[in-house]
C-alpha cells in the first residue's frame, strides 16, 4: 500500500508492505539505486546506513512493545523494521507491516508539521521530526513497563510471588527485545552524523545531534527499567526461595515427629508375643505410648527452634 503527501516542493512516500510493482514504480520515479531497489523487496536482518550520490539509505529496527498490547501482534513479531530514503526532497519510508506510530505521524505531518515547518528547505527534517516521533513513542512503550513492573512490585510484596513469575518473565522478554532492536542505533546515527553532514551540509549537524539525544533517553529510560526488573526479580526469587525453605522445614519436622510413632506401630503389628498383647487396655496403651512419644518428639522440636 503506498501512500504520498507533498507540500512545497517536498514528498513524503510511505509504502506499507509493498509489492514488487510498487517498488518498481518508486525506484523509477525516484531514480533509486538497484542496490537499495533490491533491499526494499524484504526485510533486512540488520540496521545500516549507506550514502548514495542522490540519497541516503537507512534501515532501523524498533522493537514492539507486545506488554503493552495485552498479546503479541499477528503474526508474533518482535520488532519491526523501517526503511528510510532521504533525498534532498523527497523521503521514502518502507515498512512490511502496520505501524501505529507512522499513522500517527501521519496526522500531525498533515495538521502540525506542515504548518509549523514550512521554511525548512530538504526532506531531512521531516526525517528528523519522524525519528523523533517514533522514539517518543518508545517512551510511552517504556513508561507502560515501568508502570507494571510498580504494580509487580507491590504485589511481591503482598504475598502474590508465585503469579508474578510469569509477569516478569513477559517483562523480561520485552526489554530483551527492546534491547536487541535499539543496541545498534547508537553506531547507525553516528555514522549517520558523519553521512547527513556531507549530504545535507553542516548546518544539519544540529539536528542528527538532537536526534542522537533522543536516543540516548530512550536508552537511559530502558537500561532503568532493565535495573528494576533485575531488582524485582532477585526480590521475588528470594522471596519465593524462604518460603519454599519454610515448607520443606515443616515437612522435614513433622517427619521427625512422626517416624517414631511409625515404629512403634510396625512394632506393635509384628506377629510375637509382644508387651501388651494380652491385656484388654492394650489398645489405649499403645496410643498412649504414640501420644507421648509425639509430645517429647514436638517439646525436642521446639527447644531446637525448628518450629
Amino acid at each position: 500500500m503506498l501512500k504520498k503527501q507533498d507540500y512545497n516542493g517536498l514528498t513524503w512516500l510511505d509504502l506499507e508492505a509493498p509489492t514488487e510493482a510498487e517498488i518498481k514504480q518508486v525506484a523509477e520515479e525516484y531514480q533509486i539505486h538497484p542496490l537499495a531497489m533490491t533491499e526494499l523487496g524484504a526485510p533486512s536482518a540488520r540496521s545500516k546506513v549507506d550514502l548514495y550520490s542522490d540519497f541516503i539509505y537507512l534501515i532501523l529496527h524498533f522493537p514492539i512493545c507486545n506488554l503493552c498490547y495485552g498479546k503479541r501482534p499477528a503474526g508474533g513479531e518482535d520488532t519491526e523494521e523501517i526503511d528510510f530514503i532521504v533525498g534532498q526532497n523527497f523521503l521514502i519510508t518502507v515498512h512490511y507491516q502496520p505501524m501505529e506510530s507512522l499513522t500517527e505521524f501521519a496526522r500531525i505531518f498533515t495538521i502540525n508539521y506542515l504548518k509549523e515547518h514550512n521554511h525548512k528547505s530538504h526532506a531531512g527534517y521531516i526525517f528528523y521530526y519522524l525519528t523523533r516521533h517514533l522514539y517518543g513513542s518508545l517512551s510511552s512503550g517504556l513508561d507502560y513497563v515501568n508502570g507494571v513492573l510498580k504494580k509487580a512490585e507491590q504485589k511481591i510484596f503482598s504475598g502474590e510471588e508465585k503469579a508474578m513469575v510469569q509477569l516478569l518473565a513477559s517483562v523480561n522478554r520485552n526489554l530483551f527485545d527492546f534491547r536487541w532492536a535499539l543496541k545498534t542505533h547508537r553506531q547507525i546515527l553516528e555514522s549517520l552524523m558523519v553521512a547527513g553532514q556531507d549530504f545535507f551540509g553542516a548546518d544539519f549537524k544540529y539536528y542528527l545531534t538532537a536526534l542522537t539525544g533522543e536516543y540516548e533517553k530512550i536508552w537511559n529510560m530502558l537500561e532503568g527499567n532493565r535495573e528494576t526488573f533485575l531488582d524485582l526479580r532477585q526480590t521475588n526469587e528470594s522471596m519465593l526461595s524462604i518460603k519454599t525453605n519454610e515448607i520443606v522445614k515443616l515437612l522435614t519436622v513433622l517427619a521427625f515427629i512422626f517416624f517414631p510413632i511409625t515404629i512403634v506401630i510396625q512394632f506393635f503389628g509384628m506377629n510375637l508375643d509382644l508387651p501388651w498383647a494380652g491385656r484388654p487396655d492394650s489398645y489405649w496403651l499403645v496410643l498412649a505410648l504414640m501420644a507421648i512419644i509425639s509430645a517429647l518428639m514436638f517439646a525436642w522440636a521446639r527447644f531446637r527452634r525448628w518450629l
